[in-house]
């Protein structure tokens, strides 16, 4: 078998593997008039937060790359428009499915943290704005909540939110959709994630234990309210709580490698952009560490062709 020099074909083989993992139909619509197949286009979509490019000038640079295109099965380009509206029309359930496809190309995950930051949906300078007189004190950006293998820095949930609301809000269907697909042992949050309702949903739902920080410590234990908040706060292991911290390095790793600012417009669009970045860099996480899935080549029978 030969071996892949070139970095993108590597990710080319790789979501094609994963789209037959996440068994997505060829065409999510029998209307499809068929002439580029889902794969093709989800792949562009996902090529497109490798380069960092906009819609037009992706295809201005796969116009360029003969042998990228030829590899991916091309003989004609889409329009960039025709990606446009297909990442408007993709269901949120196709990204769910690619999320959850991930569970065979990684390790069992044994220590998961929980956090949110923000991705900005504002591309203008804030100097420009402060020379001209916008106020930059409050930017629009969406809340953007991750659930991460701090062992492997791997994304294994995400969870979008345009609106502002806390953390809480967020963490508990999270919580539940995680403890589906995997088994952790230990459980990382800080203190925004004090809550007994996760607590509660850790200890019965996941089988992990909650290694949360929690508020107010100088209260004492029999003035705490929540059974489980009473169980972990003595016993409480703070050194082994700094290991939340990595999930910090996985933000700073996303942002710095993916960019945090969103260039879509349109909301359905921007969470897809969001969504496949997530996707993308999971991708480059698996890369970078030489999965032997992705070093040797795997052979896909393209059915665009």
């Amino acid at each position: 078998m030969e071996i892949i020099v070139s970095k993108y074909k590597k990710v080319a083989d790789f979501c094609y593997e994963l789209f037959r993992i996440a068994k997505l139909p060829l065409y999510f619509s029998k209307y499809s008039n068929k002439i580029y197949s889902s794969f093709q286009k989800l792949f562009l979509l996902v090529y497109k937060q490798f380069r960092k490019f906009t819609y037009e000038e992706l295809m201005n640079d796969l116009e360029d790359n003969i042998t990228l295109k030829v590899y991916l099965g091309f003989k004609v380009l889409p329009d960039y428009t025709t990606l446009i509206k297909f990442s408007n029309k993709l269901p949120a359930s196709v990204i769910d499915k690619l999320f959850t496809a991930f569970k065979e190309l990684i390790p069992d995950p044994k220590k998961v943290a929980i956090d949110s930051t923000g991705i900005s949906l504002d591309n203008a300078s804030p100097h420009y704005c402060k020379r001209i007189g916008i106020p930059t004190a409050k930017r629009p950006f969406m809340k953007t909540s991750f659930i991460v293998d701090i062992e492997n820095y791997m994304i294994l949930l995400c969870k979008l939110r345009k609106k502002t609301r806390h953390d809480t809000v967020d963490a508990k269907p999270m919580i539940k959709k995680l403890a589906k697909n995997y088994e952790p042992d230990l459980f990382y949050g800080d203190r925004g994630y004090d809550d007994e309702q996760i607590f509660k949903l850790v200890f019965e739902e996941l089988n992990a234990y909650p290694m949360i920080m929690q508020k107010r410590l100088n209260i004492p234990k029999y003035k705490r309210k929540g059974i489980y908040r009473k169980q972990t706060f003595e016993v409480f292991d703070y050194c082994q709580y700094l290991q939340r911290n990595k999930i910090e390095t996985t933000n700073s790793m996303f942002k710095r490698r993916f960019s945090s600012k969103a260039k879509s417009r349109n909301v359905k669009c921007q969470k897809m952009e969001i969504l496949l970045r997530v996707v993308a860099f999971n991708i480059d996480r698996l890369i970078r560490k030489g999965t032997q899935k992705i070093v040797i080549i795997i052979r896909i029978v393209r059915v665009s062709y």
